[in-house]
């Protein structure tokens, strides 16, 4: 198996052939790759595949990334009281 059929990132099924097309199309960091590929965009936000991601902007920029990711995590669903879920019962 070739590095460009493996997945990258599972949520949105983008694999390593996709990402490399981008990076080719003069992508070069993790947030523009993200953005033209939605990888990172799933159900997960990147928590699987962010480290893939800049280990490969990395890896053809030649560097070891050293420092914290500027990917951002946005998180699918928000805290609800449960005194909310209680009123809708009841309504």
């Amino acid at each position: 198996m070739d590095k460009g059929s493996y997945l990258i990132c599972r949520c949105e099924e983008v694999s390593r052939h996709e990402i490399d097309a981008v990076i080719k199309n003069g992508a070069c960091t993790a947030q523009e790759i993200k953005m033209q590929t939605r990888a990172g965009m799933g159900t997960c936000q990147g928590r699987v595949c962010r480290s893939l991601l800049e280990a490969i902007v990395g890896e053809e920029q030649g560097k070891i990334i050293e420092h914290p990711s500027t990917l951002t995590i946005h998180h699918p669903v928000r805290p609800v009281h449960i005194g909310q879920l209680i009123e809708r019962d009841h309504s």
